[in-house]
């Protein structure tokens, strides 16, 4: 298996959307593959970092990152994904690596956001080093808890 982590073309903006309207979360709050293809495609002209995963040939998955997001100061992860026939594959691992390795370039800090709820995406953020630093009520949408997480990349 060849696995390649590289940086976002527009032509990646339709499979990339395909990936999210397949993640049933992202459709419970409302993002679809049409308006997730109009996102990273815009997202891209206006000069965000996003990276494609790519295994043997195959767009797999995304992340989109925005560096000095976190505070004007430090990166965060806007949104990653993973096909999910993929998941659970240690790809997931790869693409966050690849963040971090954007993240530091800002800060010794990366930060992102995940939903209470979504036990298995804080426990794959925990595993890598994440950990909740605060908590923002009512977010997306009434009734949502969003958790902040951070990890030090490298010592202050």
């Amino acid at each position: 298996m060849t696995v390649v982590v590289r940086p976002f073309r527009v032509e990646d903006a339709a499979a990339c959307g395909a990936i999210v309207g397949a993640t049933p979360l992202w459709a419970d709050g409302g993002l679809d593959a049409a308006r997730a293809t109009a996102m990273l495609t815009t997202a891209a002209a206006a000069g965000d970092t996003l990276l494609v995963l790519d295994v043997d040939g195959t767009l797999t998955g995304f992340a989109w990152i925005d560096r000095g997001g976190a505070f004007g100061r430090s990166a965060y992860l806007r949104q990653i994904a993973i096909a999910p026939a993929a998941r659970s594959a240690g790809l997931g691992a790869r693409l966050l690596l690849a963040f971090e390795t954007v993240a530091i370039m800002e800060s010794p800090y990366a930060f992102l956001l995940v939903s209470e709820t979504n036990h298995a995406a804080r426990r794959f953020y925990e595993r890598h080093g994440y950990a909740e630093v605060g908590r923002i009520p009512d977010y997306p949408k009434p009734s949502n808890l969003e958790l902040l997480y951070r990890k030090v990349l490298q010592p202050a």
